[in-house]
């Protein structure tokens, strides 16, 4: 029979769950770890499901009316709590769902401890915060005494409606952390394997359409240089105050330097997407309709490589794409990416690919460059700015109140794009000195920029602010000059594979002239800025 005492107790200490847990994601939106939709989703569907097992376990048999369930939801909860909360203070906000899946299932061992190294700091914060915060709400709400208490259920009844009544629509539900994962693995999983099938799709499709190579010279050499992580704002190349560029500095009237380009994507995967096929930030399926294009390179007549320094280009969708290559390189054998996997790793590769005898060649060199963690990124002799605190950039962030520690992230990363120029000039000399009577051209750019204490203490990928969109370009080839007035041209990456189709003189319906750079057919088009807010006209 139930005891009534009992009952007005978990009564009483349901209202009382309902108020502790309310507090806390109240409390992390209002300290900025939260954010407003996050606070709400997880406010509801907190308090909802305790109110509910607080109540349904007044019929549960007497031994297990220790709580023992309620702790372990309520720890589910608080770490659910703490991971958003994380989320948003390392990268700046919440992540978008999806790209929250794909860094998190389209990661590997080594690029989860080189995570950890770069924001170990941050993750501690938070392993004390989802600490004390459980902790307080164990000892206050699931420890309490058992209280009297003679009020109505009406308001618990109506919560709980409220809950199941929110959680009839997918957005609420999907919020929930027992349905979260599970939900969006799935939809990873299966972009992954609907990117499997269209690969047959995308095969029949390069096989059946008019592919044709147009260049009068028989013999041409292809060069894309694809970096990561690295924002203009940290180049001398492009005015900034330290000598980070110093080779390309020296060559510089001998290339075209790109003014005003636009990432394709704030994070790797979704940007290259979007530059190897046809897909953009307005069609952003047409990857899985379209062939990219290394398939059409090969269809005309194009050796193709994919030479890599990412451990990750191994599996996942990005896999997928370098394994239409005629030779998939990927050159880091490290236990992890810091361990003997400097992009000098990357040469040797190179070199064989540009000796190859092949008549028409695309080589994609897909480098590490400023990825996180950034000291991973340059051996020793390349840690130039590690110590610097006292010239013009570290004066200037440190009258900005940028933190001393976090001004070793500015200076980490810095060392990472010298290194990084010593990289690009050496693929760009390398393909200078091995021309043999054929056209040759070298395209460089990273997939995305980084936010490296532009605006606060924060390092990393960060969507919201013009250093994670913007980013450096560069291009040679034999003939340089007629393409001079290029350079002011602003231009998205999400169109770049228009670029590449006219370099390598592809004739195909896939190539629009209009979205080619290059081309006297050149449209300039109204794009989105990088704070999503205003449009520039482009």
């Amino acid at each position: 029979m139930l005891n009534i005492d009992y009952f007005k107790y978990k009564r009483f200490a349901t209202t009382r769950l309902i108020l502790l847990f309310a507090f806390y994601p109240v409390f992390l939106y209002s300290v900025g770890y939260l954010g407003f939709g996050h606070a709400g989703e997880i406010l509801i569907t907190g308090t909802g499901t305790l109110a509910i097992i607080s109540i349904l376990s007044t019929r549960l048999p007497k031994y297990t009316r220790n709580n023992t369930l309620l702790t372990i939801i309520s720890f589910i909860f608080f770490l659910y709590i703490v991971f958003f909360g994380a989320l948003r203070d390392i990268f700046g906000m919440a992540q978008d769902n999806i790209i929250v899946m794909q860094a998190i299932y389209g990661t590997d061992t080594n690029e989860a401890i080189e995570f950890f190294s770069q924001y170990k700091v941050y993750i501690y914060k938070h392993i004390v915060i989802f600490i004390i915060l459980f902790s307080s709400f164990f000892f206050l709400g699931l420890r309490g005494k058992k209280y009297d208490d003679n009020s109505s259920n009406i308001v618990i009844v109506l919560w709980i409606l409220f809950f199941i009544i929110t959680h009839l629509e997918r957005p609420m539900r999907h919020a929930n952390p027992f349905l979260y994962f599970s939900y969006y693995h799935s939809v990873w999983a299966e972009e992954l394997t609907r990117a499997k099938l269209v690969d047959t799709k995308i095969s029949h499709l390069v096989r059946n359409n008019d592919i044709n190579y147009t260049k009068k010279s028989k013999k041409n050499t292809i060069v894309w240089v694809i970096g990561e992580s690295s924002s203009k704002y940290d180049w001398s190349l492009y005015g900034y105050d330290r000598d980070t560029t110093p080779k390309i500095d020296k060559i510089k009237n001998d290339l075209l330097v790109f003014e005003d380009i636009y990432s394709a994507a704030p994070v790797t995967i979704p940007a290259i997407e979007r530059m190897l096929t046809p897909a953009t930030l307005k069609k952003k399926d047409l990857w899985l309709e379209q062939p990219d294009i290394i398939s059409i390179a090969k269809i005309a007549g194009y050796h193709t490589y994919w030479i890599s320094n990412h451990t990750t280009d191994a599996f996942g969708i990005i896999s997928i794409f370098a394994n239409h290559a005629d030779e998939t390189i990927l050159t880091n054998k490290g236990k992890a990416r810091g361990e003997g996997s400097y992009d000098e790793t990357l040469l040797p590769s190179y070199q064989k690919a540009l000796d190859d005898k092949y008549d028409k060649k695309f080589i994609i060199v897909h480098t590490l460059e400023s990825h996180p963690a950034y000291n991973y990124r340059y051996p020793d002799s390349y840690a130039r700015f590690t110590k610097s605190f006292d010239d013009k950039i570290a004066t200037n962030l440190s009258k900005q109140g940028r933190a001393k520690w976090a001004i070793l992230f500015r200076n980490t990363y810095d060392n990472s794009v010298l290194y990084s120029d010593m990289i690009h000039f050496r693929l760009l000399d390398s393909l200078q000195k091995s021309r043999d009577k054929r056209y040759s051209a070298y395209l460089y750019h990273p997939d995305h920029g980084e936010d490296v204490l532009a605006h606060n203490n924060y390092a990393g990928h960060n969507p919201r602010v013009k250093e994670q969109w913007q980013i450096p370009m560069l291009y040679w080839d034999n003939d340089i000059n007629k393409y001079k007035k290029t350079t002011t041209y602003p231009y998205r990456l999400d169109e770049i594979n228009h670029t590449l189709l006219g370099l390598l003189g592809i004739s195909t319906k896939y190539y629009n002239s209009k979205y080619d750079i290059f081309s006297k057919d050149f449209k300039q088009i109204m794009i989105k800025s990088f704070d999503g807010k205003s449009s520039i006209n482009l």
